[in-house]
Parts: structure tokens; sequence; C-alpha cells
């Protein structure tokens, strides 16, 4: 154990009047002479209970190098409460390195007077708690029934039906059109959002259609116009037909997403022409929610716009796991945040 946090107190002795109620103020300091951030945990010992003891303002704190922070513990007894000498401390451990940087407060005693428990009445809380369970059930309903309308799937379908399939879903439609070989034309290769997920009713639904190559269509007009026309009596070598330019596939923008029970992060792709590669270099994301830190991680990532136009990860990995170091870095690709 590293003590790596300095803990005092000007008394080591704290006491509660009639209502229960108290305080103490704990030194905190940080030793060391590089920055921390401490995690503060008040200890119930003995008999004593933790729902007690509240350290007020924030657990989780900056130390600067050296720097001292003040920490207010209040004491709330309950009536009835027996009386007698209890204890507790104040606990610091580095977030970064719990197991090996921490620091135990001093012990401090903890007197309680004896109070008169409270008369006992019509329990009221039966009524309330019942009433609250109604809310409850009530709100997880609203909460867990699935939100918005089924978007239809109709990749592969005509341009035409397809549109009649939204409207008649009450959503907006937005064509795009694309060269596009993967299906025949005017249908329809790619939607936004995706078939079979949810979206709120009258949202805008994107449509890429495959049509024809300008090149080809005008070789195709210019066959069927030298079909009609009479061949030449004089024969003429011609100069041979210059390969036609293949348009490049265009990826429409793309989010990938990796989360962990209390954080989260997106590698948000933006619109790019087939070939496009992105890089994201190695990063992380923690948030520590006692008692462990909840991390999603990625190691150095490439995406790649393919030649079907989507947006495919080409190589790293990403994952979420309970360790606490890392940091998001600073590419405009990525973004991350709590949940």
């Amino acid at each position: 154990m590293n003590r790596i946090f300095a803990i005092t107190t000007a008394s080591d002795r704290v006491s509660v009047g009639g209502d229960g109620r108290g305080e103490i103020t704990f030194t905190v300091t940080n030793s060391s002479t590089r920055p921390l951030r401490g995690q503060l945990r008040v200890r119930p010992l003995g008999s004593t209970k933790g729902e007690w003891l509240n350290i007020v303002g924030e657990t989780e704190r900056a130390f600067s190098p050296n720097a001292t922070q003040q920490v207010v513990v209040k004491v709330a007894t309950p009536p009835g409460t027996p009386a007698g000498k209890y204890q507790f401390r104040l606990d610091a451990i580095s977030v970064i390195n719990p197991d090996d940087d921490f620091t135990e407060g001093p012990t401090v005693d903890l007197e309680v007077k004896a109070t008169e428990a409270p008369k006992k009445s019509f329990p009221w809380w039966i009524v309330a708690a019942a009433a609250g369970g109604v809310i409850l059930i009530v709100g997880l309903t609203w909460l867990l029934w699935p939100k918005g309308v089924e978007v239809p799937d109709v990749v592969g379908l005509d341009v035409g039906e397809a549109t009649k399939k939204f409207e008649d879903s009450k959503f907006k439609v937005e064509v795009r059109r694309q060269p596009n070989t993967s299906v025949a034309i005017n249908h329809v290769f790619a939607q936004d959002p995706e078939g079979k997920s949810r979206a709120g009713a009258g949202a805008t639904v994107m449509l890429l259609v495959a049509e024809q190559k300008t090149d080809e269509a005008k070789a195709g007009s210019e066959s069927r116009q030298q079909a009609l026309t009479p061949a030449p009596t004089v024969s003429r070598q011609q100069a041979p037909t210059p390969a036609p330019t293949v348009a490049p596939k265009v990826c429409s923008p793309r989010v990938f997403r990796v989360a962990s029970e209390h954080s989260w992060a997106e590698f948000r792709l933006p619109q790019g022409n087939e070939g496009l590669i992105i890089q994201i270099p190695a990063g992380a994301y923690n948030k520590y929610v006692f008692p462990k830190c909840n991390r999603v991680w990625w190691d150095n990532l490439n995406f790649t716009c393919g030649s079907a136009g989507v947006w495919e990860r080409t190589s790293g990995n990403w994952d979420a796991d309970a360790l606490c170091h890392g940091s998001p870095g600073p590419s405009p690709y990525v973004a991350a945040g709590d949940r």
C-alpha cells in the first residue's frame, strides 16, 4: 500500500445532539509530486451504519501535487438509535491505481445520545408504496415499449414500389441516384435508416437508387444511331474507343458504436469515395461508478470505403472492460460520453 494521500482531522470525536445530526471536517493532501484523481470513501466501523454517514460534495476529486482539500462528513442517526460510542474513518483511493495507491484515515469516535423513538402511527407508507409501485410499472412500460414505426426494408425493390411502401407507412422519401451494378437500373441498393429499424412517424428516409452510368448511356445511344445509319461506301479505319471511366462508389455517413455499462464511444465516418481510408488512433474512455471503472477502448482502427459503397472496418478491435486508464485522443471522428 502506498500512502500517497495524507488524511488528518482537528478532532478525533464527533457528537450528535437530540436531533441525531453532526459533522466533522477532514483535511486530505496529495503527498505526491504528480496530479492525482482520488475517490473519497467514508468507512463505517463496528456497528456503525453506512447510511448514517454522507460526504458533502463530490466523492471523486482532482488533486494537484501537494494540494490540500477540505472534506466534510455529515452524520445523521435516525430516532431510536441506541446511545453509545460508534466509529468510522475516511479513506482516499487513487482512481488510476486503486489496488496500490490508497490511504486509510484516522478513526473517529461518534458519540450518540439517547433519543426517543417516534410513536407508531398509521402506516401510510404502505399506501404510498403501492401508489409508487403502480407509477413505476406504468413508467417502465412506457420506457420499454418500442418507440416509433418500423422502417420497411426495400433494398432490391423498384424505386416506385419502394416509395409507395414508405408513403403508406407515413414516411417522407428522398431519392438519390448513383451508378451501381449490384441491382438493376431504378432499383434501390441502399437505404438510411436501415430496414427493420425504428424511426419516428413522418421521418425522412433516403433511398439510393441505381442509375445507368453516363458513359454507358452514351455508348448505348451511339450504338443505336450507328445501327440506323447506312454503312459508308468507303471503309475507313476508326480510332479505338477509349475505355469508359468508372465513377467511384460513394459511401454514405456511418456510425460504429461501442458501449459499457456507464460509458460509450462512437466512430463517426463522413461521406467518402470508394478507396478512402480513415485511420483512428487507439484510445479509451472511462466513467468511474463505485465500485469499479466502466471503460470502452479501441485499437488503432482503419475504416475503408468499399467497392459496395459501404464503410467497413478493415483493421483494429474495440471492447469494454473495468480498467481505469486511457484517453479518447484528438481524432475528429471519435465522440465519447457517459451513459
